[in-house]
């Protein structure tokens, strides 16, 4: 680590060090991390301080640190001249180093979900390194590159490309083997200007696949054909596509809800397969078809893959269900509390259609606006396709919040919209006061609204501990 980064080790234990993960967010650190700690401009005197002896109360085995930083250390500690230029250092020594198969996974909406079920399906059958959470932005990109460990054969790992060339630049850290597109969206519109260029800004990530490299697309998207036309802009590779048409590598054959789940049909690369996936959403079934065709690529066993999703868990920003014991009965939380996407709208409203509460429970709703406004100026929405799907879904009591009056338009006439609130804080106690038993409650929102405080609360607001379904 000192020959990659250039620095030099204080207080190093004779018998060397033992590394379980490499994190620069105080809060995850845990015993056996590398702490890699990035001054903020401005911070206050004693800061860096301060930071790493918390970081080794928690647990930390060594410090990246700027040289000079810690005078009186008395923990390993690597200083370097800049933590983050050496967190890249770490990340392209450990790159190269890898001779494994690695996994990219970009896209609008759906990478979290994918690279999770990815991991949870093979980890079993194939010795597998990823990242389990939703960071995807650079730093998080080089610390899960970083952090490889040495039995890997598969590396998974989740890449944001928000803008022009960050894609390709974010490719060549990783050299993937595969690149995934799991969906495209209009998002982030103010940096990628138009929909053609997020097109080709997410595209991008195939340029830095490495010889016979291939890349996964979702057939069935609004954007398949221009999302192919630019991967064949961007890289001559070889395309597989996931959908329900003939001829797709992995083919969704016939999915049919029943109860919580559905019961899904598929062939993967001529290999038939029939499973049940105890997921809710309309895009569930087409993601895991795209997911097993990932895993039988990598050399994994269907049969055995379709098993393991008997235990998946969502993580939280693919959305949660639970169960929160109440009275007699129990009420349930769908949350979706930190993901405000339009196209994510559509699918939940969907959903509350094919759901029916048991006997007394109604269907409770509490959303943001529809996306990120400022983040996609100009950006239109159907509104008559949104008033079908609201009418659709059965609300029987809306609560809107933050800046969701700029989206009233979408309401059908018919719907029982409460009340509106400018933060979450401000509908708490009459919610958390009118849970029935069977109710359904179902949480949407842009991440700056903390809907996800209040989920926290709901999950609190029974007769016992809440039970996470999925």
């Amino acid at each position: 680590m000192a020959h990659l980064t250039g620095g030099r080790w204080r207080h190093l234990p004779a018998d060397g060090l033992r590394l379980s993960g490499i994190h620069f967010y105080l809060p995850y650190v845990t015993a056996g991390d590398l702490f890699v700690y990035l001054p903020r401009e401005g911070a206050a005197a004693g800061v860096a301080a301060e930071s790493i002896e918390r970081a080794f109360c928690q647990g930390a085995a060594a410090a990246l640190v700027p040289k000079g930083a810690i005078p009186d250390a008395r923990h390993p500690l690597l200083e370097v001249a800049d933590t983050e230029k050496a967190l890249q250092d770490l990340a392209t020594g450990a790159s190269l180093k890898f001779d494994g198969s690695r996994v990219l996974v970009t896209g609008s909406h759906g990478k979290t979900g994918f690279k999770n079920q990815l991991h949870h399906l093979i980890r079993n059958q194939i010795p597998v390194h990823a990242y389990l959470g939703s960071a995807n932005k650079e730093l998080p990109v080089l610390r899960a590159i970083a952090s490889l460990t040495r039995d890997a054969r598969v590396f998974i790992v989740e890449v944001a490309v928000p803008g022009r060339r960050i894609g390709r630049d974010r490719a060549f850290f990783v050299r993937p083997d595969f690149c995934v597109i799991t969906g495209i969206a209009p998002e982030h519109l103010k940096s990628h200007r138009s929909m053609d260029r997020l097109l080709h800004n997410k595209a991008e990530v195939t340029a830095g696949l490495r010889p016979g490299g291939r890349c996964l697309l979702n057939g069935d998207d609004v954007e398949f054909p221009g999302l192919r036309t630019a991967v064949a802009e961007c890289s001559a590779c070889e395309v597989l596509v996931f959908g329900s048409a003939p001829g797709s590598a992995g083919r969704l054959l016939s999915a049919r809800f029943e109860g919580m789940g559905w019961r899904v049909e598929a062939e993967i690369l001529g290999e038939r397969i029939a499973y049940d996936l105890p997921l809710l959403e309309c895009y569930a079934p087409l993601t895991s078809v795209g997911v097993l065709l990932q895993a039988r690529l990598l050399g994994a066993d269907l049969a055995a893959c379709v098993a393991e999703y008997a235990g998946y868990r969502h993580f939280g920003s693919s959305g949660n269900l639970y169960r929160v014991p109440l009275g007699c009965s129990s009420f349930f939380i769908y949350d979706q509390s930190t993901r405000a996407e339009l196209r994510g709208f559509e699918a939940m409203f969907e959903l509350m259609s094919r759901l029916r509460p048991g006997p007394g429970g109604r269907k409770i709703v509490v959303m943001s606006e529809l996306f990120d406004i400022e983040d996609n100026p100009g950006m239109v929405v159907d509104y008559p396709k949104m008033q079908t799907l609201m009418a659709a879904a059965g609300i029987d009591r809306l609560y809107t919040i933050k800046d969701f009056m700029q989206h009233r338009a979408a309401l059908p006439a018919s719907i029982g919209w409460h009340r509106h609130a400018a933060i979450p804080a401000d509908i708490r106690d009459e919610l958390l006061a009118d849970m029935r038993e069977n109710d359904m409650i179902f949480l949407r929102a842009d991440p700056p609204a903390r809907l996800d405080v209040l989920a926290e609360a709901l999950r609190r607001a029974g007769d016992g501990p809440a039970e996470q379904l999925y």
